[in-house]
């Protein structure tokens, strides 16, 4: 089978642009896909100072933010995510927290208003960045049809924006944890996992719906390789106890979690009136199920709409169709299977790797970027938007995963 990239035909929603800042000051890239009711703005950003001073560099991004959205028709009040992968989470938090609301009460916008964020611990693969930034920012392009909620930060911190495109209702809530009151002792993981799904019914029920309706989820294990199969436990017990037959795209990957004695964390995405909505689970040959082996997500989500298809890839890894781990301690040999499998799921929907907005590459060790980044530019792909952050994965043989946003035209499925 070829490893490699064909010439994709070309995406009429998609333009990109790389950051110009110049070498040693910062690199990203910005990918815009404009549709009848928005213009979604994707943009990374690695920000750099020569003194390695997180103050400096979160200073450098926002900055940077405004200008770089301006140059794509966006402010800062369009900005509906933030994600945030920190070197060292409980040393820098309350710095990147001050820098961030500054920057945003400068513009106008009030704490309510603030953009739904996550934080996590997992370090850029390059040593002189203390952060890597990726933001999601929508902007209407028709009067009406597009709202984006916002609403106070729940108890224990998590954030929520409800965004209506269309006739379509779309729920982010980030940063949901079961750790419960800091000041008291952390519960144990299988405590604190169960405590975290439960959190998030709780929280969806408050907007009139359920966890069969989300569609994707990322989750966040401060110790994966002690808890990764108790937290399976976890969820196979709470997606039967609510019926949920559908089984959503996901990642489960190590972060280090704030605060400290957080052990696991999670986002969603959920679409809250499906009616009118394509929902496919995504296959492909080279891939078992997840669930085969007792891990209760899909492979991939296409979530079709009128004006586009968004394909959600799950944290995908060198696995093959039987669901083992191949090409033990051979870095590059797993990396180009990990692609392939990416570039099979993305095939039957009329999608390649050119199509992507998003990507997360998580490296178990850093030392092996520049493996990556060779295999990378032999597949064609240098340019696209990939955050590289060291973190381990769900399995010890594992040495990297990748997970990836896709948007295409509406109807371009290929099968």
């Amino acid at each position: 089978m070829d490893m490699r990239v064909s010439s994709p035909p070309m995406n009429s929603l998609r333009s990109c642009c790389t950051c110009t800042e110049g070498q040693g000051v910062c690199n990203g890239e910005t990918v815009v896909i404009t549709t009848q009711h928005t213009r979604e703005v994707f943009l990374r950003c690695a920000p750099l100072a020569v003194s390695g001073s997180a103050r400096e560099q979160a200073v450098k991004f926002y900055e940077c933010l405004p200008r770089k959205l301006q140059e794509v028709g966006a402010s800062l009040a369009d900005v509906m995510w933030e994600r945030v992968f920190f070197r060292d989470v409980t040393a820098d938090f309350d710095t990147f927290a001050d820098v961030r609301r500054e920057a945003y009460w400068r513009a106008g916008i009030n704490t309510d208003k603030l953009p739904a964020a996550t934080y996590i611990e997992q370090p850029p693969c390059r040593h002189e960045q203390a952060f890597e930034l990726q933001i999601h920012a929508i902007v209407p392009r028709e009067t009406g049809r597009v709202r984006v909620h916002s609403f106070p930060r729940s108890e224990w911190g998590a954030t929520t924006k409800l965004v209506e495109i269309g006739e379509h209702r779309h729920l982010y809530i980030t940063n949901i944890n079961g750790r419960g009151n800091p000041a008291l002792p952390a519960p144990s993981f299988r405590e604190q996992s169960d405590a975290m799904f439960a959190t998030a019914q709780q929280l969806l029920q408050g907007y009139g719906t359920s966890f069969p309706k989300v569609l994707r989820t990322w989750c966040y294990l401060d110790d994966i390789d002690r808890d990764y199969d108790q937290f399976n436990l976890s969820r196979n017990a709470f997606f039967q106890e609510h019926n949920v037959r559908r089984l959503p795209a996901s990642t489960g990957i190590r972060a280090g979690l704030y605060p400290p004695g957080t052990q696991c964390a999670m986002d969603l995405y959920a679409l809250l009136n499906p009616e009118g909505a394509q929902i496919e689970v995504m296959h492909t040959p080279t891939l078992n199920e997840a669930a085969d082996y007792g891990s209760s997500f899909s492979r991939g989500m296409k979530v079709g709409l009128p004006d586009k298809t968004i394909l959600f890839i799950s944290g995908t890894a060198s696995v093959d169709e039987l669901g083992a781990t191949v090409h033990l301690d051979d870095d590059q040999k797993q990396i180009e299977r990990m692609l392939l499998n990416i570039r099979e799921l993305l095939r039957p929907h009329g999608a390649t790797f050119a199509d992507v907005v998003q990507v997360i590459t998580y490296l178990k060790w850093r030392s092996e970027l520049d493996v990556f980044l060779k295999v990378w530019d032999e597949w064609g792909l240098s340019g696209l938007p990939n955050t590289f952050v060291e973190a381990g994965v769900c399995r010890p043989n594992l040495l990297c995963e990748m997970e990836a946003i896709a948007i295409v035209p509406a109807g371009c499925d290929t099968e």
